[in-house]
């Protein structure tokens, strides 16, 4: 279906949706060889080692997340797409929270609770398997919420914006990171990241107070990262790195023409 470069794009976003079995495959990867954060920790010496993580962070990123939460004390984060849980328990670690971690796969799931007997935060660390669309939290449960370049992958973006409005409590704060076209509707862009309008979804879904942030710094990590995984060269049997050149050799060529961003919205 056409729509207008001005048109938020917030149904379904990729006919080839990853399914959670292939994320399942990478996860394994990553807990064999740490592919993917090697390759950011070479990116990025100052990014914090134990936080591992399994997406385009830097340092400069995470504490930006970490400010813009705001979480005190006691209070609960929810991470959206937690993958191996590492960011997720940095920054419940960092603000002496407590943690829930919602993610589709068994795999990152079953990996994050391991890594969080031996994290040492002051609060809890609870991990789940569910979707972001339908979380199983009750409803105003959490103080907080964050997503790592994972709403994306959701099968309806507007969806999980709404759960994430149901469950976050009046005045809690939601940061999601991800990438917006310089030019939207460029069709050299995946089909995932054309039509991307963040605070347009987060407007819809009942969020105010939106702001996008975006730094250089962030975008040319992303960049940063698949170049030099490919510099690396022949990954021999890292399946994570193998398959971060695979996906770097795919999406550096247009890698120029996305914005990476993080926005903050706030509960009505």
């Amino acid at each position: 279906m056409h729509r207008k470069p001005s048109t938020p794009h917030t149904g379904r976003e990729d006919p080839a949706a990853i399914l959670p079995g292939e994320f399942d495959a990478l996860f394994h990867g990553e807990a064999r060889s740490a592919g993917f954060s090697r390759v950011a920790r070479i990116v990025d010496p100052e990014l914090p080692p134990e936080a591992e993580p399994f997406s385009f962070l830097c340092a400069d990123l995470l504490h930006h997340i970490a400010a813009e939460l705001a979480l005190e004390e006691g209070e609960v984060l929810a991470d959206l797409g937690c993958g191996r849980g590492g960011p997720g328990l940095w920054l419940a670690r960092a603000a002496h929270a407590d943690l829930v971690g919602i993610d589709f796969s068994p795999v990152a799931v079953a990996q994050a609770r391991q890594r969080s007997a031996t994290y040492a935060i002051k609060g809890t660390a609870h991990f789940v398997v569910n979707d972001l669309t339908t979380t199983g939290l009750p409803p105003a449960s959490v103080s907080a919420a964050v997503s790592i370049d994972a709403l994306q992958y959701a099968d309806d973006r507007a969806e999980a914006a709404r759960e994430a409005h149901r469950i976050l409590r009046p005045g809690g704060r939601l940061v999601v990171t991800g990438w917006h076209p310089l030019s939207p509707g460029d069709p050299r862009l995946p089909e995932r990241h054309r039509h991307s309008d963040w605070p347009a979804v987060l407007h819809a879904a009942g969020f105010t107070a939106v702001r996008s942030h975006a730094r250089p710094a962030w975008s040319d990590t992303y960049q940063n990262i698949y170049r030099v995984a490919l510099r690396l060269g022949d990954p021999g049997p890292d399946t994570a790195l193998a398959g971060l050149q695979s996906e770097a050799r795919r999406r550096l060529p247009t890698a120029h023409l996305l914005r990476r961003v993080a926005v903050t919205a706030v509960s009505g």
